[in-house]
């Protein structure tokens, strides 16, 4: 997946994130969640080149050869057909121009070409219930971790 995102501002492009990406995804998820061990994000993201039988996808975001924004997803452990999103970031400084938006279009995009068994729902926490709205996501539980709110939303 490598799409060119045109509008008036400087093209964006949304693909598959790579090894020599981390550094920089993980500079953007330091900053927007400083509570965050970073070397549990590490771990996470470094799970995509692993061996696992379940390994995250990301998708990050790049306006000329910088990452601005990340986001990912991998099956549930517990059922395949539900997709656990995760790590919607973009950096501070692009937020407000549809990136966020484009990367829960791209991942739910990239969600549907998994091979079977086909994924049924996807599902995700956060503390931003209005923005995941806009996409089809509907709250399961008020209070799932903390101040987050479990969303999920069915496709198909």
């Amino acid at each position: 997946m490598k799409k060119i995102l045109k509008s008036n501002k400087p093209k964006f492009i949304i693909r598959h994130a790579t090894k020599k990406d981390v550094s920089q995804m993980l500079k953007i998820i330091g900053v927007n969640n400083p509570k965050y061990p970073v070397s549990v994000a590490r771990k996470e993201i470094m799970e995509m080149f692993s061996g696992a039988l379940h390994k995250p996808i990301y998708l990050v975001m790049e306006d000329k050869k910088e990452v601005i924004g990340l986001g990912g997803f991998v099956r549930s452990w517990i059922d395949n057909n539900v997709v656990n999103i995760f790590w919607i970031n973009v950096k501070s400084e692009y937020q407000g121009n549809g990136i966020g938006s484009k990367l829960i279009e791209g991942l739910i995009e990239e969600i549907g070409k998994l091979g079977k068994p086909v994924a049924k729902m996807v599902t995700l926490s956060t503390n931003k219930p209005k923005f995941y709205g806009k996409f089809g996501f509907k709250k399961i539980s008020p209070k799932y971790d903390g101040n987050y709110i479990l969303m999920g939303k069915v496709l198909g």
